[in-house]
């Protein structure tokens, strides 16, 4: 079949692949299937979001496209490359402030599609970057501020897509469990809700980083980018959550080579908690239950955090001398 031409690379967004990972734990006995969000443009799930709150805010009027407005926003990164994206072709300057300890070379990438980047002291905590994009647009008000944690454009664009994605790759069947990272609530929600609705008895588990607690509100500083924001989003429906797992630095890193190796898909380090809590869900789960997870983004802002091999991985052949 052949594809069809997309007119912007904001049209190629969504249709993401339904990957069934069988050898990752091949006795699991149960399916684990994830959704590989990490093949959108812009390589993550949060293009859709931003895409979405731009279109949004347009049909609200806040926005007017092709008017050269400055949207602000708070971001770890993935939605910043989306809304970067967006910014570039629909004719809006942007400004996204970030924490001083997410990846530098994302900084770059935000900076090479034209975003100005502001970065924020992590060290007051895991929301310091919101706080200093409040700040800027106090000074600022003609800004726009999409806010992705309360934005309901940010659920709304996985009800109307992402669900309705998965829905259509298992020909309505409905997983029996959903493991998603809670970070801004949209995707757990907005796929939550829909899945939910046609299966009352799915169950939904919210994946943290070890020491967070969506139940007592609790939140640390962590080491997985984008799993946790410092506080219980706004959109986050939590009526929906039936469980939550909480996964070490140390254990999602540990993953990273394990999918690698097991089923060839590089992901980032909020998608390997997502497996470490998906096969530790599993064994409370009937024999033959369905699992559905999310590999949100891929490795390459993560190579540093690989670990080393232990031993070349190939052994290195002898060379011959000179007429040997």
């Amino acid at each position: 079949m052949t594809a069809r031409v997309a007119d912007s690379i904001l049209d190629a967004i969504g249709g993401t692949p339904l990957v069934r990972f069988g050898r990752l734990e091949p006795d699991l006995g149960r399916e684990l299937l994830v959704k590989v969000e990490s093949v959108n443009p812009g390589g993550s799930h949060k293009v859709r979001i931003a895409l979405g709150m731009i279109l949004a805010a347009e049909r609200d009027g806040e926005l007017t496209r092709g008017s050269g407005q400055t949207i602000i926003e708070s971001t770890g990164g993935n939605t910043g490359i989306g809304l970067a994206m967006a910014s570039a072709l629909l004719g809006y300057r942007l400004v996204l402030v970030i924490p001083d300890n997410y990846s530098p070379s994302k900084q770059r990438l935000l900076q090479g599609y034209g975003a100005r980047v502001v970065l924020s002291d992590h060290r007051l905590g895991n929301n310091s970057h919101a706080e200093l994009a409040l700040r800027m647009l106090f000074d600022n008000p003609d800004w726009v501020m999409l806010n992705q944690q309360a934005n309901p454009a940010n659920p709304a664009a996985h009800e109307s897509a992402t669900a309705l994605e998965i829905l259509s790759s298992l020909d309505g069947r409905v997983p029996d469990a959903m493991v998603a990272g809670v970070g801004t609530g949209g995707h757990l929600t907005g796929v939550g809700r829909v899945l939910r609705q046609h299966n009352p008895d799915m169950r939904i588990v919210a994946v943290l980083p070890e020491g967070c607690s969506l139940r007592e509100n609790r939140f640390v500083t962590h080491g997985i980018q984008g799993l946790a924001v410092g506080l219980v989003p706004a959109v986050l429906d939590l009526d929906l959550v039936d469980d939550e797992i909480t996964v070490s630095y140390d254990e999602a890193v540990a993953m990273l080579p394990r999918v690698m190796r097991t089923e060839g898909l590089a992901v980032g380090i909020s998608s390997a908690a997502n497996l470490v809590a998906a096969t530790r869900l599993a064994p409370g789960l009937p024999t033959g239950a369905c699992i559905l997870t999310f590999a949100y983004d891929g490795v390459l802002d993560y190579l540093d955090a690989l670990p080393a091999p232990a031993s070349p991985p190939v052994d290195a052949v002898p060379s011959q001398g000179v007429g040997g």
